[in-house]
């Protein structure tokens, strides 16, 4: 029986269930006697094991099966949950998860059997008590110091030896030979805790083609550039080196966890090769074989899965209220795009119908008049209702990105030893897809931040009388056109001047200029490319990767994030984004004859000053408005354009704002308000300004550019 057909659902349940299991461990730790929550656990993992067996994944189907079996134990009262327990559970979680990832990428579920995870599970059940891991775990470093290398032969295999080579490969292996090079086949083994694979294995090329010509990758270089690889990749190279050098530099590379290789023949090679594929098409005439004779009994086998599946929703609903239906459609992303797209043409439509409505010679006059502009006003009616039943359908909720963060947060508390909460609100905020989509990245960076960095340990908030257990808040809520999400904890604050201590020790500031720096500008150097406070480098942080990576992700999405801190007490990141990228109101503004665009949810107020009101703070232009000095800049010399003959008397001052920072732009005109349609420019301008964020198409057919002012602080 052919699946295929089924894997797109099988991915999207997968998901689904992996992510209630996570939630419902999580809550089982904390109280392990809920019966209803060991009962969602156990349906769970009984409705993973039917579909994987469904489809044909036996190695996923085998540790569900287990896992089943163990909480078959849990609900009969003949073992209880304890945090060890948990922790063989989570790594379970983990390796359903990377199946997964198999599976999403070539549809099959990998060679990986997991028998260490599986061995302890039943280990857990032959116990009988969830007593037993505990101490297991205790005795574990002692097991790993003596058998060290043993171990580690078993988990770091030389997967260069499975690679196939084309023809083109096997002539360049051949002629390396021969000009009296060294042929080599190395597997380096990244840590699965890793952020950046792909940053970390191109390190690795580049070390070792300082000493040669890497000729096979395995996988592609273009798939670990996209990242389409696990926590290992395999390459052959020709070098005159030695070989221990060569693992020595790469070993070399941070969160690198281990590299085996050894040096190998061309003729070996090509032999092992021609072995290979005998073995594959006799196992491929095998399987069919094996394939003709189950297809009998494997038709029956989609209603199991259904059925069990059936039974876990109405479980459900007994448990949390929740519907047994869930009345929410799964759409393309694509089909969305095009859909917006086809709304932002209509927009242009009615622009066009509005710019002809508004000229004297439109064609439109006595009772004519009355009827045009009560179908201008139908048709913006309708497209503004159309836009907003698009971006209510492109919006969802950030609860898809946040709730894979209270799991970071325990293994976090583990690793770090210390003790840890995380508390959220807000999830059910909602958020375009394009925007929730990219946001993930930067708030672990924050969360890990917060944990590694911003909590002290038990002893130091111990004396100062702060709980034990920190706490660390994530919360997010909408305000006017944009959503808010901050992340705080009540851990140690940001030492302002350790880290002006650092700036000037790089050489980025003079002690005379530190002395005379805000505190909110000592804080923006955290910001700055591998500049980082950890005194000692760890896996979570302390790599000069983190905090500039969020600010750069935020700003490419039109949001920034802000910094609050006080010493001692905690800090709190609040990240601003925009509710949309696609239509958003603005001021249509002119300055030197050209049109501009300025987004409504920057701009604060709208000004009309005397040029003799403009007075100077350190050589420059600034205003006195409402007890604020705001500094101005006059967008015609920002924008390079030809100066004015005369200065005016009376200047028009745009008000925007970015957190707490105002400034001034001065235009020549204003030409209102209007709903536009964000236009990508693309590669065709080369904005090395950053102040142009992309353009509009206007009723009349005039292109107007958009300016982005959160360049401008």
């Amino acid at each position: 029986m052919d699946v295929s057909q089924y894997l797109e659902i099988f991915i999207d349940e997968t998901n689904g269930h992996l992510q209630n299991l996570s939630d419902c461990i999580m809550s089982l730790e904390k109280d392990p006697e809920n019966m209803d929550t060991i009962n969602e656990i156990f349906r769970a993992a009984h409705s993973l094991k039917g579909m994987a067996g469904t489809m044909g994944f036996k190695r996923m189907q085998r540790l569900t099966h287990d896992m089943e079996n163990v909480f078959q134990e849990v609900r009969s009262g003949n073992m209880s949950v304890t945090s060890g327990l948990v922790d063989v559970l989570f790594q379970c979680l983990d390796a359903i998860d990377a199946y997964l990832e198999n599976v999403k990428e070539s549809s099959e579920e990998g060679t990986d059997d997991n028998e260490a995870i599986i061995q302890e599970l039943n280990d857990i059940l032959a116990a009988g008590t969830g007593n037993a891991p505990e101490p297991k775990k205790e005795e574990k470093p002692a097991v790993k110091e003596e058998p060290a290398n043993n171990s580690g032969g078993d988990r770091f295999q030389k997967k260069y030896l499975d690679i196939e080579f084309s023809e083109k490969e096997k002539e360049e292996l051949r002629v390396s030979e021969e000009k009296g090079m060294k042929l080599y086949g190395m597997t380096v083994y990244i840590q699965e805790d890793c952020l950046l694979k792909a940053a970390r294995a191109f390190l690795v090329f580049k070390a070792v083609e300082d000493y040669g010509n890497i000729i096979v990758y395995n996988p592609t270089s273009q798939d670990i550039e996209d990242e389409k690889f696990g926590f290992d990749f395999s390459f052959y190279f020709a070098s005159e080196s030695e070989l221990d050098k060569i693992i020595e530099v790469s070993k070399a590379v941070s969160e690198i966890e281990e590299a085996v290789g050894e040096q190998v023949e061309y003729k070996e090679l090509t032999a092992a090769a021609a072995k290979k594929e005998e073995e594959a098409a006799a196992a491929a005439k095998a399987a069919e074989q094996e394939r003709k004779k189950e297809t009998a009994n494997a038709v029956q086998a989609p209603a199991t899965p259904a059925k069990a599946q059936a039974q876990p929703q109405n479980g459900k609903k007994q448990n949390t209220g929740k519907p047994v239906t869930n009345r929410t459609v799964r759409v393309d992303i694509e089909k969305l795009d095009a859909l917006m797209n086809q709304v932002s043409e209509l927009i242009i439509a009615k622009n066009s119908l509005v710019s002809i409505g508004s000229t004297s010679d439109g064609g439109v006059n006595g009772s004519n008049s009355q009827a045009f502009h009560e179908q201008i006003e139908y048709l913006e009616r309708i497209t503004t209702g159309l836009h907003e039943s698009v971006m209510k359908v492109r919006m969802v909720p950030i609860e898809s990105v946040v709730q894979k963060f209270p799991r970071m947060i325990r293994d976090l508390s583990k690793k770090l030893d210390k003790k840890m909460e995380l508390h959220m609100t807000g999830e059910d905020t909602e958020l375009d897809r394009t925007v929730v989509d990219q946001i993930g990245d930067p708030l672990q960076h924050l969360l890990r931040n917060s944990a590694d960095h911003g909590l002290e340990n038990a002893e130091l908030r111990k004396k100062r009388g702060k709980p034990e257990t920190g706490s660390i808040h994530l919360n997010a809520f909408q305000e006017g056109n944009n959503v808010i999400i901050e992340v705080s904890d009540d851990g140690n604050g940001i030492d302002t001047e350790n880290v002006k201590n650092k700036a000037i020790e790089r050489g980025l500031i003079t002690p005379e200029q530190g002395a005379a720096l805000s505190q909110k500008e000592i804080i923006d150097f955290l910001f700055m490319p591998s500049f980082s406070m950890a005194k000692q480098i760890s896996d979570v942080s302390g790599r000069g990767v983190g905090l500039d990576v969020v600010k750069s992700n935020i700003e490419a999405l039109g949001g920034d994030v802000e910094v609050k801190s006080i010493l001692g007490e905690g800090s709190k990141f609040t990240v601003r984004l925009p509710l949309t990228l696609a239509i958003i109101q603005a001021l249509m503004v002119e300055v030197r004859g050209e049109k501009y665009a300025i987004s409504l949810g920057s701009i604060e107020t709208i000004e009309e000053i005397m040029a003799d009101e403009i007075k100077f703070v350190q050589a420059k232009e600034v205003i006195h408005i409402r007890g604020m000095v705001i500094p101005l800049i006059r967008l015609d010399q920002l924008l390079d354009c030809e100066p004015e003959e005369e200065e005016k008397e009376s200047l028009t001052v745009i008000i925007v704002r970015k957190g707490d920072k105002f400034a001034g732009l001065i235009v020549d005109e204003l030409n209102g308000q209007q709903e536009i349609v964000i236009k990508s420019l693309g590669k065709y301008i080369n904005n090395s300004t950053k102040i142009i964020s992309g353009a509009t198409v206007l009723g009349d057919g005039e292109v107007a550019l958009i300016l982005d002012v959160n360049t401008l602080f």
